[in-house]
């Protein structure tokens, strides 16, 4: 692909768009409380109406509450004021005169809010929260027409391994990944790459959840938050894109609502076509073979979800959905070798074609009471997944020819009942109690045939035949209890867990085996704040986590193998439990934030991926391989620092940066590694009028050992711009990925044994989009039956 010709092309579109609006008007008010004080350095927001919003302009108050935003054009738009300890205030504003004076804007009883002050996107799409990161994925133009991994990958202290999907917060890859608030029945890996850009309305990154949250995830909770639409009347929003790299994909979705009053009725819809490949090759100094492999794969992904909100009293809502999702991939790969002692390439050839269906089943009731925070939840979810696939090999190195038929089918089942009490002029108590039950089955045929000896030595030939099933029920229950001491504050929680796990599996060639771990465990949670200054608070927090092995490190059915390398599970792994520290400080400032986070974790039992090498006997033939599967190593530490600031210098140029480093001790053998991994990324918006806007996005990755070596460092730009128009209605969408084609992999192997391996992706992109969204009134309802809809987050507040 011609870049140069692109870009020009690219810029030549954003010169040919000029448009104009004369009419501009100031708009005043004054940010109180209900006792009528003024409320200092509140955030001030204002957003397009319409589907998709986007931030217009926006700045804080002032020390007596008072706020001045000039150069606002004619129009109706979304006033959003954030404050600390107040509930968020959303009013429509109409401008139509030179100055518009909303008066005194009274803000929502005090609540406090233990996360620190929330400071929503006044310069990008991020709003930076002292434990916690937002990112409103609809404004973030270097990600349109992408898919998850790429969102993702764009968000400090994130990272997703190009390769295999693997997703890590802050350098470790046990992160529990959630869709609205749920678990997810899709593996991760495949989830972030199938679900697409255009699905996501934006995604919470939570480093050190409370005892509320389900204690999984070594280094935190990722929410990924869909689209749901609850505008009153009925609103229709349409997107079509088209992505040319190596390969070209499509993508579209649809995404509506009908609210009627008492009830609002939503779906969206969401398609992916196209083909993807991977190439690389990877050199072994020590048996002196190298493995050149190239990988394409054709994958349709179908996502829809639909469902209705009941508002039946102003402080009763009920809400029924489901998720569907489907998967259809196929493909080939080439993994030929070539042996430099004998001067030979080997061609090794495989396909595969197989599909992923899952379906989610979701029930949310709230109960509101007397008064404000006071209110029981019910939230009931069932996941149920298939998948199937066929795999052919042909290889020259070994000789052999073989298939394999795999088989999987997961089944989640998912009860909570949570209980929120905000005491007047006290604390907030939150209780709650949760059921859980895991269900899985694996199955492999293979008609490979491979040599193997039995105890006495005697030679026999076996095909790999495997029925793996899984099943581990939860019983869960906690509390939390939060108040406010003047300018300190604190919550404190605990949660108690009753696990009990059973697999049974027969395994061709070592037998029949049964695996049984049962035990009780408490999560306790501790979080304290104190505010500095009105514009500055210091958190210090620790929660006890767990990882618990996933149905891919346990099953012993090969999650993928090559001529000289498989990957197997280990039935008998044991969970993973972590003690996490964490240590703040937010501070604000006129147009911007400063974040800045020390944390540091010690794991017991570490879960750790083992790599070992073995010979098998293929046709009477010796072939080297490397293993990798998953053991219960040793203790283990990890700890980091991360900074992040949002600066808007000038009403058309906002930006936000970030910097984290992190340090992770490996264990091999005896041998202790420990790797640094740092990261810098940087986002820049200009607002070049009121309708076109572009965003430049530049990232780099420093070198870092890992078990097999040091990866070396990476780095990419993106640029990326959407013009709205018939009145924000429609937009146009462009964007150009890695514009210099430099973000790649290469890594400097020295175990099991010393090589060199480069990989390669369709990183260099150029994605072109466009939306519409309409929509009409059909009848008013009181706004107050809106906010019961809400179920709640579990988020960390009193």
């Amino acid at each position: 692909m011609n870049m140069r010709l692109l870009t020009m092309v690219f810029f030549l579109m954003l010169s040919a768009m000029s448009f104009a609006n004369d009419k501009k008007g100031t708009i005043t008010g004054k940010v109180q409380d209900g006792a009528g004080k003024a409320i200092p350095y509140a955030s001030i927001e204002i957003y397009t109406k319409g589907e998709t919003q986007s931030l217009v302009s926006g700045g804080m108050s002032e020390d007596d509450g008072t706020f001045v935003i000039e150069g606002i054009d004619y129009g109706t738009y979304e006033l959003v004021i954030t404050a600390v300890g107040f509930n968020d205030k959303v009013q429509d504003i109409n401008v139509q005169n030179a100055a518009t004076d909303l008066g005194g804007i009274v803000m929502g009883s005090d609540i406090v809010v233990l996360e620190g002050a929330e400071i929503r996107a006044e310069t990008s799409q991020y709003r930076t929260e002292i434990d916690k990161r937002v990112v409103d994925v609809g404004k973030d133009l270097v990600s349109a027409g992408a898919d998850a991994a790429s969102v993702l990958n764009n968000i400090p202290s994130v990272s997703v391994d190009q390769q295999t999907g693997a997703l890590s917060l802050r350098g470790n890859e046990n992160v529990k990944v959630m869709v609205d608030g749920k678990p997810s029945n899709i593996p991760a890996a495949q989830l972030l790459k199938q679900l697409p850009s255009n699905a996501i309305a934006k995604v919470e990154i939570i480093t050190n959840p409370s005892a509320k949250y389900d204690p999984e995830g070594n280094s935190g909770i990722i929410n990924i938050i869909t689209h749901k639409n609850k505008r009153k009347g009925y609103n229709v929003g349409l997107d079509l894109g088209y992505t040319l790299g190596d390969n070209s994909r499509h993508n579209g979705s649809v995404n509506a609502n009908v609210n009627t009053g008492s009830f609002n009725f939503f779906g969206n819809y969401n398609a992916n076509f196209g083909r993807n490949r991977f190439h690389g090759e990877v050199n072994n100094y020590d048996t002196l073979l190298d493995q050149f492999f190239d990988v394409n794969d054709e994958n349709n992904s179908q996502v829809f979800k639909v469902g209705f909100d009941w508002f039946i009293g102003e402080k009763t809502a009920l809400t029924l959905y489901t998720s569907q999702f489907y998967n259809r991939g196929e493909g080939g790969a080439q993994a030929n070798v070539f042996d430099n002692e004998v001067n030979t390439l080997f061609y090794n050839h495989s396909d595969v074609d197989g599909k992923y269906d899952n379906q989610d089943y979701s029930l949310n009731f709230k109960q509101d009471f007397g008064k404000e925070n006071h209110n029981i939840v019910l939230d009931a979810i069932y996941s149920t997944s298939d998948n199937k696939d066929t795999r052919n090999y042909v290889n020259t190195f070994p000789i052999e020819t073989f298939s394999e038929w795999r088989k999987g089918k997961n089944e989640n089942t998912r009860i909570n009942l949570d209980y929120t009490n905000q005491i007047i002029d006290g604390g907030k108590i939150e209780a709650g109690l949760q059921f859980r039950q895991e269900k899985n089955e694996n199955d492999m045929l293979s008609t490979q045939v491979l040599d193997n000896e039995d105890d006495q030595g005697n030679p026999f030939t076996y095909s790999p035949d495997v029925d793996y099933q899984f099943t581990r029920d939860i019983y869960s229950a906690y509390v939390n209890y939060g108040q406010t001491f003047g300018k300190f504050g604190m919550q404190l929680g605990v949660r108690a867990e009753r696990v009990e796990e059973n697999a049974d599996y027969n395994v061709v060639p070592t037998g029949v085996g049964t695996f049984k771990n049962d035990y009780t465990e408490f999560y306790p949670s501790a979080f304290l704040t104190y505010d500095v200054t009105e514009r500055g608070q210091i958190l210090l927090n620790y929660s006890r986590r767990v990882d618990r092995p996933w149905i891919g490190q346990m099953t012993p059915v090969p999650e993928w193998t090559t001529p000289t390398m498989t990957s197997e599970g280990n039935p008998e792994l044991r969970p993973q439990f972590t003690n996490s520290y964490e240590l703040g400080y937010l501070q604000r400032f006129k147009g911007g934030s400063l974040n800045a986070t020390a944390f540091y974790r010690k794991v017991n039992d570490v879960l750790f991926r083992y790599l070992e090498n073995k010979t098998i006997i293929v046709n009477g033939v010796e072939t080297p391989t490397v293993v990798q599967k998953y053991i219960n190593y040793e203790d283990s530490e990890s700890y980091g620092v991360e900074l992040s600031a949002n600066y808007k210098p000038v009403k058309w140029w906002s930006f936000n940066a970030s910097f984290d480093i992190f340090a992770n001790k490996f264990y091999l053998g005896e041998e202790e590694v420990t790797g640094t991994p740092w990261n810098f990324r940087i986002n820049n918006n200009i607002n070049l009028t009121k309708d076109l806007s572009v965003q430049n996005f530049f990232m780099y990755r420093g070198p870092f050992k890992f078990i097999q070596g040091e990866m070396q460092p990476m780095w990419r730009m993106d640029l990326g711009m959407r013009y709205s128009f018939m009145d924000g209605k429609a937009a146009f969408t462009a964007r150009v990925s890695d514009i210099f084609k430099t973000f790649n992999a290469e890594a400097h192997i020295t175990n099991p044994t010393p090589g060199l391996g480069q990989f390669f992706w369709e990183s260099q992109t150029l994605y072109v989009g466009f939306s519409y969204n309409f929509g009409g009134e059909v009848r008013k309802r009181h706004l107050n039956q809106e906010s019961n809809q809400s179920g709640g987050g579990g988020g960390i507040g009193f």
